[in-house]
């Protein structure tokens, strides 16, 4: 559904006016950005590509003529509020541009590489948890959905951690917000581990104990390996 769905545009009868989620959240994030002592140039760009999004939305909206004055007062808003982070980024640019300082800027231009790497990690912890939650049902009810079968629920668990690791944890292992995903695997690994052992005749009916038990034991020694591996070279640097 587009903004002039949620403004009612197009429709023979006006119906009440709401700020649509959207533009409430991207209201949220460009004011946060503003309150910080040095917006981020790369964040500033990206909520200035949704904000000239919203801006053409509104401006459908407007020329439809059902809450058009609405519609202008908050395409307005968000211009002013752009603006006024704008003029905050110019001013810090310029500060550190005087005292022969481009860290400001320099510090910000992987920002935008960075978020898209922890959002794809975050992505993968999520099926992480949920496979885990789907797991631990097995473990406690000894019953699955009916399109779910137990050897695969098993390997796509497994794969998931693996993965996690692989492609997140031993390249990105010193960025702060994959180091807390990886924690967080080796604390849920650690929980569902003494869950399955409290229940491990489920697996053992269906042939299954020893293999699960080692793949606990290898990918969670995998994880440790890599946290373990960035803890030594942080020390290193001390």
């Amino acid at each position: 559904m587009g903004l002039s769905d949620l403004f009612g545009a197009g429709k023979k009868e006006k119906t009440p006016f709401r700020i649509p989620k959207e533009i409430s959240e991207l209201r949220a994030r460009i004011d946060a950005e503003t309150k910080e002592n040095f917006p981020s140039l790369a964040r500033y760009n990206e909520l200035k590509l949704a904000a000239e999004a919203v801006a053409v939305q509104l401006d459908e909206v407007i020329s439809k003529g059902v809450h058009s004055e609405d519609a202008a007062k908050i395409r307005d808003d968000i211009g002013k509020r752009m603006s006024a982070l704008s003029l905050k980024i110019q001013k810090n640019a310029l500060a550190a541009k005087k005292e022969n300082n481009q860290d400001y800027v320099e510090s910000n231009i992987d920002y935008l590489e960075r978020k898209s790497t922890r959002d794809k990690a975050k992505t993968l912890f999520t099926d992480f948890l949920n496979l885990g939650e789907v797991f631990r049902k097995f473990c406690d009810e000894g019953r699955l959905e009916s399109w779910t079968k137990i050897e695969t629920l098993i390997s796509e668990y497994f794969n998931t951690i693996t993965d996690l690791n692989n492609s997140f944890f031993k390249p990105y292992g010193k960025d702060k917000e994959i180091s807390m995903l990886q924690a967080e695997v080796i604390k849920k690994v650690s929980e569902l581990y003494s869950v399955f052992k409290n229940n491990e005749t489920r697996f053992q009916e269906k042939a299954l104990e020893a293999y699960v038990e080692s793949k606990f034991h290898q990918t969670l020694k995998a994880v440790k390996e890599t946290a373990q591996s960035e803890a030594n070279r942080r020390e290193d640097m001390l």
